[in-house]
């Protein structure tokens, strides 16, 4: 082999004869590998940095959710990944590994391996030795090179948090743990179907409605109110966490995927606890803005001011449709919906699932394309990818709508 070629795994594979009593016959089987494959012994942390919580799937394998108490850093593991992680135990090269993991599975994909080491390595859950050639294989060394191109990267990595947060969300729960009983539960039931009757009737009825002039006026109002909505919402999320009695880690603004501003809750630790606990958790965000959306309808109802009144109304009916909006998951984002769909499923990452799917059944490659027919899981990632598909294709028809109906 010449100095430029690629190195590569040989791994020898017995394959079955054609009858039970038969022994079958040898083939090497060889696949082209990173140098690092060669050389590189992960070690993954110590016992005692983490913890770990097993969940349950809906096609009855488990999942696997480890939490590394040191950095507050959490990864969900499926089997495959869980035993490529068990396998870094420092003393064996990640060829060793890959050559364990295609006698557990049957099957061999390297990519599978860097994939995760990536993963893992960010999360911090294993240790790689740093050498130069591991540096030039995951490093990222990609910086703006112009001043303007620094400053939108500064802005766009804003990280604004709350510090002693889980002390400050934990002083709030108890001075608010009445609203997590069930009395406050019928109360909130009670307020959301009289808002909502109320909120129906009255546009049903055409109300009275804002002024251009007013509009514009409220309108610094309005965005403000609909951002104290969004707090409460992240708010909520914090304290039903508290509430299952896990760990709030962050609370704070930042912009998501880097572009759009958020208010957030870091309540990742919830993955360590039980499925109803996670599945309340990502209910109570959306929940709150329905509650504030009944509330505001109610009032509007009883301020006798009209263009009060008919700003309250505008003001319900945009919190209850955000509201909404965060508990649809077919969108392909971990929106709240996502979530609650994800764990009642018990199906976890089931957007990578659907991609995944939808690949393998249309992708332009015959050679690559799925011929066999879906098996039960497989119709769900389907069915998923299709709507989200098809929500995403639809919410853009309408903004276009929306924008032409305004000329």
């Amino acid at each position: 082999m010449n100095d430029k070629a690629k190195p590569e795994l040989e791994l020898l594979i017995r394959t079955p004869g054609p009858s039970p009593e038969s022994s079958g016959s040898f083939v090497t089987k060889r696949y082209v590998a990173n140098q690092v494959a060669l050389t590189v012994r992960p070690k993954r942390i110590p016992d005692e940095s983490f913890e770990m919580q097993v969940q349950s799937r809906k096609d009855h394998k488990v999942s696997y959710v480890v939490h590394h108490l040191e950095s507050d850093r959490y990864l969900i593991l499926n089997e495959e990944e869980y035993f490529l992680w068990q396998k870094m135990d420092g003393l064996y090269t990640l060829r060793d590994v890959a050559t364990a993991f295609f006698i557990k599975f049957g099957s061999f994909d390297f990519r599978k391996i860097h994939q995760f080491l990536e993963r893992a390595r960010r999360d911090k859950l294993i240790v790689i030795p740093e050498t130069d050639l591991m540096r030039t294989s995951l490093g990222d060394t990609t910086q703006p090179s112009t001043w303007v191109g620094r400053f939108v990267q500064n802005v766009r990595s804003t990280d604004w948090r709350m510090s002693n947060v889980d002390k400050r969300i934990g002083a709030i729960y108890q001075r608010t743990r009445v609203l997590f009983t069930r009395p406050a539960y019928v109360a909130y039931v009670a307020l959301f179907i009289a808002g909502c009757v109320s909120l129906v009737a009255h546009y049903m009825s055409s109300g009275v409605d804002i002024s251009w002039i007013a509009r514009l006026l409220l309108l610094p109002v309005l965005a403000s109110m609909l951002a104290v909505t969004l707090v409460l919402h992240e708010l909520a999320h914090a304290l039903a966490c508290k509430h299952f009695g896990r760990e709030v880690r962050a609370f704070g603004f930042t912009f998501l995927n880097r572009v759009v501003p958020i208010v957030y809750a870091d309540v990742t630790d919830i993955w360590m606890s039980k499925r109803k606990a996670r599945i309340a958790v990502s209910f109570a965000g959306p929940a709150s803005g329905l509650i504030i959306a009944s509330v505001a309808s109610l009032v509007a109802r009883l301020v006798p001011f009209p263009t009060v009144s008919s700003f309250l109304w505008l003001y319900a009916l945009l919190a209850l449709m955000l509201s909404l909006g965060s508990l649809y998951p077919c969108l392909f984002i971990e929106s709240d919906g996502y979530h609650l769909l994800s764990d009642t499923l018990r199906i976890p990452a089931l957007r990578e699932h659907a991609r995944r799917q939808l690949r393998e059944r249309f992708s332009f490659d015959a050679k690559r394309r799925a011929t066999r027919s879906p098996t039960g899981d497989e119709w769900i990632y389907l069915t998923y990818g299709i709507a989200s598909i098809a929500s995403i294709g639809a919410s853009i028809v309408g903004v276009l709508l929306l924008v032409l109906a305004q000329f």
